[in-house]
């Protein structure tokens, strides 16, 4: 990430938006480089703890199937397709080396509907780690995406640009 912020000659400090398991990376860079980045909204993003208790559930064997023949043919075709999933457990171990997480303004968006096919444990796990995403930084901001999925970005733009704006708007009355 670094690298390609410079190379866009981007200068820091940085705003970062992230969805999903890019979450997981903005919060490393967060860590390892906080004077680089003034705020981060994490878009339905996992808090890294929960990465490690999903991985204890057993998805219907049906879906294993389908997503495993699925992740193989695409593999044939780009062979660092699924290599972030592949090392998520490093990632995490250097979070958890890297130190605290900057108390910077954050804002983490979440979708609230369960998506088909995903265990109802792994929802309600991801539902309960939303909430402990707050805790990351005392100056967080919680936006509720009771329409969306794992997509609010596409359901609710609008909460997820509020979160956005919000956020800003803490970095700016922080530089004050």
């Amino acid at each position: 990430m670094r690298s390609f912020f410079l190379n866009l000659g981007l200068k820091p400090p940085y705003l970062l938006v992230a969805h999903s398991l890019g979450g997981i990376f903005a919060n490393l860079y967060a860590r390892v480089y906080p004077d680089k980045v003034s705020g981060v909204v994490f878009v339905d993003s996992p808090h890294p703890s929960e990465i490690i208790e999903q991985k204890t559930i057993n998805p219907p064997i049906i879906l294993s199937i389908i997503n495993n023949s699925l992740k193989a043919v695409e593999k044939l075709f780009d062979k660092f397709k699924y290599s972030e999933d592949e090392y998520i457990e490093e990632t995490i171990n250097q979070i958890e080396s890297a130190g605290p997480f900057p108390d910077i303004p954050i804002g983490v968006v979440s979708g609230t509907k369960k998506m088909p096919f995903v265990p109802k444990q792994a929802f309600e796990i991801h539902q309960q780690y939303q909430s402990k995403m707050l805790n990351l930084s005392s100056k967080s901001t919680y936006f509720i995406c009771n329409e969306s999925g794992h997509f609010p970005q596409i359901i609710e733009p609008e909460k997820v640009i509020a979160a956005i704006q919000n956020t800003l708007n803490a970095i700016k009355s922080e530089s004050k």
